[in-house]
């Protein structure tokens, strides 16, 4: 599977093709974890110094990220037992 933004890399053999930063192991998926929970991407650069701060500001405002997020967030619903139908 090939990524549509140059800055993030997905390879069956990293990760199981989870997206990722290019030329790291740090998910994309991190920094939105760190952003939906509030937390400022000061945190996430300092706990991932693999990214830097251009390459995470340029993921964040490519489109494609966009739908990341919207994806991101459903799978963390969809993960949680009280979202889960009885």
């Amino acid at each position: 599977m090939k990524s549509i933004t140059p800055l993030v890399q997905m390879e069956p053999d990293i990760l199981g093709g989870m997206p990722v930063f290019k030329d790291t192991l740090v998910p994309v998926k991190r920094m939105f974890d760190y952003l939906l929970a509030g937390r400022p991407m000061a945190d996430f650069l300092h706990d991932y110094p693999a990214v830097s701060r251009d390459v995470a500001v340029a993921v964040l405002e490519n489109d494609a990220t966009i739908f990341y997020e919207a994806i991101s967030k459903a799978m963390d619903s969809a993960a949680m037992p009280s979202s889960r139908p009885k």
